[in-house]
């Protein structure tokens, strides 16, 4: 079922399918839930300016930006129907893919340098097979939601059993929630756009998600903690249906691609901006930013490896952890 899915949007797509000019050209819908600076609308925004200056008028771009055509969950409906073309995805990728949920195994990585490595390698290379194959969707490239951090309004989280009964806004996919079950929270999945009321109102005791996020959602200005956990690290797939991939000629996939290598690297250098920043800017604001004892954490959050193992298959999680030694 299509969430957040409105006739005003079903309308906007039937618009841009009948619109545009008499010549050749390659027609994208584009989509993604977030606007402004987010780093999954800077990677989406990023690849059509780039590609528009590759393609020219070869290319007629429709972006839909802000949930115009829903959230996560209805896009991924959406790209699998053709009825867009190419969408910018973070955690909800799991939906279409089961084996992304590797990415919510806590401490996969050990830092930035180690993650870009291994999208830019055989990882990233493994989950770009396995999404083609699991759903005929072509991954155009990969940028950077970045390291996620904790923030509530009870306490600082500065070991495992500070998380014990708060109530954290996580994304839908079944991975992150079994990860913080498994660490003592109770996990409360829910739109990324409804976080803020929810924790204004006092629903929600708290949430994770990358700095730059929480800066751009206005997270801050609702939450008392921030807890520098860097518990997972969310990729960006920028996603194509594929049999519109496979429409286009070699010549306009490359030109898709280079287009989404440099989208990717403005990602992660918003990435590393709002980690070098946003601490400081957060502690003027009044909250309160504490570190974490990690390995306290890794130690409690051991057990999560082989409840994702059934959940991605432990040949797929036995390749993963061998890939990021």
């Amino acid at each position: 079922m299509f969430r957040k899915f409105s006739l005003v949007a079903a309308a906007a797509i039937a618009v841009a399918i009948g619109s545009g000019d008499a010549m050749a050209q390659t027609k994208l819908r584009l989509a993604v839930e977030t606007t402004g600076r987010d780093p999954t609308n800077v990677m989406l925004g990023t690849f059509r300016d780039e590609l528009k200056a590759l393609a020219g008028d070869e290319v007629a771009i429709e972006y839909f930006e802000g949930g115009a055509l829903g959230d996560e969950g209805a896009l991924a409906e959406l790209i699998r129907a053709g009825q867009v073309e190419v969408v910018s995805m973070g955690s909800d990728i799991v939906s279409l893919d089961s084996r992304f949920a590797v990415f919510d195994m806590p401490f996969l990585f050990g830092d930035k340098a180690s993650a870009r490595a291994a999208m830019d390698g055989e990882l990233g290379e493994m989950l770009a097979k396995s999404l083609r194959e699991t759903v005929d969707l072509q991954v155009v490239g990969y940028g950077e939601l970045g390291f996620r951090v904790i923030s509530n309004n009870v306490r600082p989280i500065t070991k495992p059993e500070d998380l014990k009964g708060l109530k954290l806004r996580t994304p839908s996919n079944q991975g992150r929630i079994v990860a913080f079950e498994t660490l003592g929270a109770a996990p409360t999945p829910m739109p990324l756009g409804e976080a803020y009321v929810a924790l204004r109102q006092g629903a929600l005791d708290g949430q994770e998600n990358p700095m730059s996020v929480i800066k751009e959602f206005s997270l801050f200005e609702v939450q008392k903690y921030i807890s520098i956990t860097n518990h997972v690290y969310t990729p960006i797939t920028l996603t194509m249906n594929g049999r519109a991939w496979d429409a286009l000629t070699p010549e306009m996939q490359d030109k898709l691609k280079q287009a989404a290598a440099k989208a990717g690297e403005a990602t992660r250098v918003l990435s590393d901006e709002s980690d070098a920043k946003l601490v400081d800017e957060f502690k003027a604001a009044g909250v309160q930013v504490n570190t974490i004892d990690a390995d306290a954490f890794r130690e409690a959050a051991a057990p999560v490896a082989e409840k994702l193992s059934a959940v991605v298959s432990p040949e797929f999680m036995n390749k993963v952890m061998e890939n990021v030694k």
